[in-house]
């Protein structure tokens, strides 16, 4: 009988976990804008190096 409740919890924790692994996948991955997310901050990042390089000369 323990060992059945055991499995089951185990079951119920592989079904959680899976069930949240899902919705963080959907929530971030849905494709819109990720380039524009991406240039900006390449961009950002270039412009702080330079200014860097500029205030150290």
């Amino acid at each position: 009988m323990m060992k059945n409740s055991v499995a089951g919890q185990k079951w119920w924790k592989i079904g959680a976990a899976a069930f949240l692994s899902v919705g963080l996948l959907a929530a971030c991955g849905d494709g819109e804008n990720e380039s524009d997310v991406d240039d900006n901050s390449e961009q950002e990042l270039e412009q702080e190096l330079e200014e860097e390089d500029q205030d150290g000369e």
